[in-house]
């Protein structure tokens, strides 16, 4: 079996990852660039025979006209095993970072989480088989061909998955609106496997329930969710920051409601009232205050009270 791959970038990473044999590479007549010129080369180098057609053909080939002058006839995408990633991760003497997507359905969500993960150095990504979009040609074209180089799985259940990677000392951390800890209070620098849901309704209820901790994205404005790719880079990137500056966010607990308007002790000086050593006392005489020659008030004509800093003091 064969599919066809469309986009400069994507028929690019094609040929340079070596994954899957490619058969024929399609350019479009009279367009050329930097990147067109690489495929070309590509091509020519590992003898993929290379055909020049107008747009309206490409158009129809493609089934639409994002194919950007490239078209490239390739075999199926060969998915990977849960094996393959967790040695990956050892090969390269890294704790797993592993990505496992539950029911993503837009091929443009699953496009854009894959190029994210390929960007934060994820060893693998995990889909199920049922009731989720796999890769195809629009997934590959919206992750700009780091589809091509990202180890993807596909599992018949996920639930099992998950088991497998505890068992592999991968702690799961799933991401749910109704968690209490913030996702940049989690430590990633361990094993981890992060679970994005689906982009209706989220974590499943049992996959949830066997995730080992759940973490969130504090949402500010009056939407409840991110998008499925924004929250997935969100995450991936702090996996990435955590584990490149050895940095855990620590959690920000809220001041004392004794201290007014929230201000800690030293800033709230300046609402606490005059100090009580300074006060008149209620009974005995008043306290005195040795002011120095050199302390007095210079009044002469030249220099009037009032004329430097402080009322006629001088600093």
């Amino acid at each position: 079996m064969s599919e066809k791959i469309y986009g400069r970038k994507p028929v690019l990473e094609a040929m340079r990852s070596g994954n899957r044999a490619i058969t024929r590479v399609y350019l479009m007549q009279g367009s050329r660039d930097g990147i067109l010129n690489q495929i070309e080369a590509h091509a020519k180098a590992k003898g993929i025979t290379i055909t020049l057609e107008t747009r309206h053909r490409m158009d129809t080939m493609a089934g639409n006209d994002k194919h950007q002058g490239a078209i490239a006839v390739a075999e199926d995408y060969k998915y990977s095993d849960l094996q393959d990633i967790l040695d990956i991760a050892k090969n390269r003497n890294e704790p797993a970072f592993i990505l496992l997507l539950d029911e993503i359905e837009d091929p443009h969500n699953l496009g854009a989480i894959i190029r994210s993960a390929d960007a934060a150095g994820v060893h693998g990504v995990v889909i199920p088989k049922n009731r989720a979009v796999e890769i195809n040609a629009t997934v590959i074209k919206t992750s700009a061909g780091a589809a091509e180089h990202v180890q993807t799985v596909k599992v018949t259940n996920l639930n099992d998955t998950i088991k497998n990677l505890k068992e592999a000392n991968v702690w799961v951390v799933g991401a749910d609106g109704t968690a209490e800890k913030n996702f940049f209070e989690y430590d990633f620098r361990q094993p981890v496997a992060l679970v994005i849901g689906n982009e209706g309704k989220g974590i499943r209820r049992l996959v949830k329930e066997n995730c080992d901790e759940l973490v969130k994205i504090p949402m500010a404005g009056k939407m409840s969710s991110l998008n499925a790719s924004v929250a997935s880079a969100l995450l991936l990137f702090e996996v990435t920051r955590q584990r490149k500056w050895g940095i855990i966010s620590p959690r920000i607990e809220p001041p004392p409601s004794s201290y007014g308007m929230g201000l800690s002790p030293e800033r709230d000086f300046f609402r606490s009232g005059p100090d009580p050593a300074l006060q008149t006392p209620d009974s005995g005489p008043a306290p005195t205050f040795d002011i120095s020659p050199s302390d007095h008030l210079d009044d002469s004509p030249t220099n009037p009270p009032g004329a430097n800093k402080g009322g006629g003091f001088k600093w």
